[in-house]
C-alpha cells in the first residue's frame, strides 16, 4: 500500500529522471506559464477507475498515467526527436514499480497528442500507462486472538496423510 499520491508521482518522476539522460526537464504538473528547458517529459495522472478490492478495507485504484514528450518544432529532425523521446519514456517505464507496492507498469499507448492547448506550438507525444494501487487505512489491523488452529496434511496418494502442520499467515 502506498501512502498518497504524492509518493507515487515523486517515485515516478525521480525514476525517469535517473533512465532519460540529456532530458533537461522531468516533471509532474510544472508552471507552463513559465520556461521549461527542451526537450522535455511532464507527467500526470489522467485519471483513477477501480481496481481489485483487496479485501482489506484499503481501496484499489487503477491509475492512468501520461507522461508528454515535448520537442521544439524548429530544431533539426524534431519530428523524429519527438518520436524517439516517446520511445525512450516507454522503454524507460517497461516493467517499473518505481521501488514501491503497485503492480508493474502497463503500457497503453503512445502517440501524437493534440488535447494540451498550453503546448500549441510545441511538437507533443503522449505515452500512456496504467499501475494498480492501494490506498487508505487496514480496516482490521488486528491479530487472530481466538486461540484456534488450523491444521493441514499433505499426502501423494488418495489417504489420510500421517502428518499435519499449522497453518500460518504470511509475513
Amino acid at each position: 500500500m502506498i501512502d498518497s499520491l504524492a509518493q507515487l508521482h515523486n517515485a515516478i518522476v525521480n525514476g525517469l529522471r535517473a533512465k532519460l539522460d540529456g532530458v533537461p526537464t522531468v516533471e509532474a504538473y510544472p508552471v507552463l506559464q513559465r520556461r521549461i528547458g527542451l526537450p522535455a517529459v511532464l507527467v500526470e495522472l489522467a485519471e483513477m477507475e477501480p481496481g481489485d478490492d483487496p479485501g482489506n478495507g484499503a481501496t484499489a485504484l487503477i491509475g492512468r498515467f501520461q507522461a508528454r514528450a515535448i520537442v521544439d518544432p524548429n530544431t533539426a529532425q524534431a519530428d523524429l526527436q519527438v518520436r524517439e523521446l516517446a520511445a525512450r519514456v516507454a522503454v524507460a517505464l517497461t516493467h517499473e514499480t518505481w521501488g514501491l507496492p503497485i503492480t508493474m507498469a502497463s503500457l497503453v499507448q503512445i502517440g501524437d497528442d493534440a488535447f494540451k492547448p498550453e503546448l500549441d506550438g510545441y511538437l507533443v507525444w503522449v505515452v500512456e500507462w496504467t499501475h494498480e494501487f492501494h490506498l487508505g487505512e487496514v480496516v482490521w489491523p488486528y491479530t487472530d486472538e481466538s486461540g484456534l488452529a488450523i491444521w493441514v496434511g499433505f499426502t501423494p496418494s488418495i489417504r489420510p496423510p500421517e502428518t499435519y502442520e499449522p497453518l500460518t499467515e504470511a509475513p
